[in-house]
């Protein structure tokens, strides 16, 4: 299956994009934990409860080390670190976390590696991708 594209105008007639058209990937849907789990055991010599047991360790153990400031890398899936938005005072003094800080975000960068020929990043879970455009556009 290929991955949905839907087209949208830019209604901002303010900046030198407005009235262009851009793509948006179009949703299909959500996967959950069972269905994920049920796939790769159908793949594999594990069973669906193994699956969903080492997927549920692994979330569990991610967390704590993310919590504690680790940086929770998967190798060839890619890292995950916590951040925060947080609000700006005048002084150091002034700043009060639980007054500033506005929430804390999980970040999530896909690994990537270098193409030797053309020097551009190359994420493994892009490769390959096909493209449609979604039908409902014209």
């Amino acid at each position: 299956m290929a991955l949905q594209i839907r087209l949208f105008q830019n209604k901002d007639s303010r900046k030198e994009y407005g009235g262009k058209w851009y793509g948006r990937v179009v949703s299909t849907g959500e996967v959950d934990t069972r269905t994920l789990a049920r796939n790769i055991s159908e793949s594999n010599s594990v069973t669906e409860s193994d699956v969903k047991a080492v997927i549920a360790a692994l979330v569990a153990e991610m967390k704590r080390q993310m919590q504690n400031g680790k940086t929770v890398v998967l190798d060839d899936f890619g890292r995950f670190h916590l951040t925060v938005q947080s609000e700006m005072t005048d002084t150091k003094e002034e700043y009060n976390l639980k007054k500033h800080i506005r929430r804390i975000i999980c970040k999530f960068t896909p690994s990537a590696r270098r193409n030797q020929l053309t020097h551009r990043l190359e994420r493994e879970m892009c490769d390959g991708v096909k493209l449609k455009r979604w039908q409902f556009d014209e």
